[in-house]
């Protein structure tokens, strides 16, 4: 069993993230936890259930402090990204919804929509980059969805993904992570962590778009503002120097492509508009970045 808890020292002091004189100016972020809390209803409406939280004994004494493991690897689909794609296709009216559904995705977002898609009986296109791993592609042509393979820039993924949702007649574009409703079904997270562990002091997130991060800041600010939400990136990223700086984008050029990393889930370069309104004002400036050998070691535990 697990001795009392024990917390690591915060290398700053937890604060509500107001702007206050000298401080940078932040993006406003209109989504509210009320937002949160419809999104939970929604995934409760469909019979998904909160993710466990999983303990280990050796990882408390390697990190020298308690750690607490949401487990969203064992989310429907594999992943978080069904809360967000349940939330988008659940809001949509019958009509809007009739037209069916389109996204880009290099696995994991297309395939918890083409779920969540089924469940509502629409149909779902998704469009894939050329590099993405074969078992993922399978994966989501197995919840259902019709895979169209495009080149992996963001250009290219947000082209076809239109001339795709035209084709189908208007069908609704549900944004991996540049989308309200997929950012407060990602939040649910947040709501999560705040009812199971009052404890917490820091959440860390892994971030790329920015959906799950940013749900989960908004959740966690509203319900224990105290608490530091921290993101994990790939090495390259540089969220960091954009916080720092009040810049979403440093180099618009170099962020149509991808990061170079073994994380393949991760490598847009640059957070969505939506999701950095919530990071720009609540996340925690100290960004932790990990390179290839560091996610490698972490993988063999």
């Amino acid at each position: 069993g697990n001795e009392s808890l024990s917390r690591a020292p915060a290398p700053t002091a937890a604060r509500p993230f107001q702007a206050s004189a000298g401080e940078r100016p932040r993006a406003d972020c209109s989504m509210t936890i009320s937002s949160v809390r419809v999104a939970a209803e929604r995934l409760r409406a469909v019979g998904a259930r909160p993710t466990p939280v999983l303990r280990s004994d050796w990882v408390d004494a390697t990190a020298g402090c308690a750690c607490y493991l949401k487990a969203e690897h064992l989310q429907r689909t594999g992943s978080f990204k069904y809360r967000g794609a349940t939330n988008a296709v659940a809001g949509l009216d019958a009509a809007s919804a009739a037209l069916g559904v389109v996204c880009h995705s290099s696995g994991n977002h297309g395939a918890a929509l083409a779920a969540a898609a089924a469940e509502r009986g629409v149909p779902c296109c998704v469009v894939v980059p050329r590099t993405t791993p074969g078992a993922k592609i399978d994966n989501m042509r197995r919840y259902g969805a019709r895979v169209v393979l495009c080149e992996p820039t963001q250009s290219a993924r947000s082209e076809t993904a239109a001339a795709e949702a035209a084709a189908m007649g208007g069908a609704a574009f549900v944004h991996p992570y540049d989308d309200a409703a997929v950012l407060a079904g990602q939040g649910t997270i947040g709501l999560e962590l705040a009812e199971e562990l009052p404890q917490l002091d820091a959440v860390l997130v892994p971030v790329s778009g920015g959906g799950m991060v940013g749900g989960i800041a908004v959740a966690l600010h509203a319900l224990r503002p105290g608490v530091r939400v921290i993101a994990v990136e790939p090495k390259g990223k540089g969220l960091g120097r954009c916080l720092a700086l009040s810049q979403r984008v440093l180099d618009p050029e170099a962020a149509n492509g991808a990061l170079d990393t073994i994380a393949d889930a991760i490598r847009t370069k640059c957070l969505g508009p939506t999701p950095w309104a919530a990071a720009s004002q609540l996340l925690d400036p100290a960004v932790l970045s990990v390179d290839d050998d560091q996610i490698r070691a972490v993988m063999r535990i």
